[in-house]
C-alpha cells in the first residue's frame, strides 16, 4: 500500500491546521491579523451578526415562508378560474337579488347587502364571483 496522500486529503489536513492555528490563536492576536489585513473587526463582527441573526429568523419563519407561498398560489388559481357571471350589470344585479333571497344562501351574504340599490354594479360582480369560488354559483364548463 502506497503512503502517498491524495490532493483532497493534503488540502483537508491544510484547512485542518489553519483551523487549529485559529483556535489556539488568541483574541488580540485575530484582530491583529483583521486589522493588518484590512478588515474593521468591529464592522466585521456586527456584519456577521446581522447575518447568523437573519439565518436564524429565516430558520424560525419557514412555516410562515410556506404559508405565505401556499397563499400566493390560491390566489393566483382563483384569479384564474373562470366563473357563470353574467355579463351584464343588470343581469348580474338579477342574480345576485335571486341569490340573497334563497334561504339556503342567506348564510353566505351579510345583512349589510341587501340593499341593491347602494351596492355598485362592481360590487355586484365581485359578491358573484365570491359565491361561484364558494360553489353556489356554477362554473363555465
Amino acid at each position: 500500500m502506497s503512503n502517498k496522500k491524495t490532493d483532497q486529503e493534503k488540502l483537508d489536513a491544510i484547512m485542518e491546521a489553519l483551523g487549529d492555528s485559529v483556535l489556539e490563536a488568541s483574541d488580540d492576536e485575530i484582530i491583529e491579523e483583521l486589522r493588518l489585513a484590512g478588515v474593521d473587526p468591529d464592522a466585521e463582527a456586527a456584519r456577521l451578526k446581522a447575518k447568523m441573526l437573519a439565518t436564524v429568523k429565516a430558520f424560525r419563519q419557514r412555516a410562515l415562508a410556506a404559508a405565505q407561498a401556499g397563499y400566493r398560489s390560491r390566489l393566483e388559481q382563483v384569479d384564474r378560474k373562470p366563473y357563470a357571471v353574467p355579463k351584464t350589470p343588470a343581469a348580474r344585479r338579477e342574480l345576485f337579488s335571486f341569490v340573497i333571497q334563497q334561504p339556503q344562501y342567506a348564510q353566505y351574504v351579510t345583512a349589510q347587502y341587501r340593499d341593491l340599490e347602494n351596492l355598485t354594479d362592481n360590487d355586484i360582480e365581485s359578491y358573484l364571483q365570491d359565491l361561484a369560488e364558494l360553489g353556489i354559483l356554477p362554473t363555465p364548463e
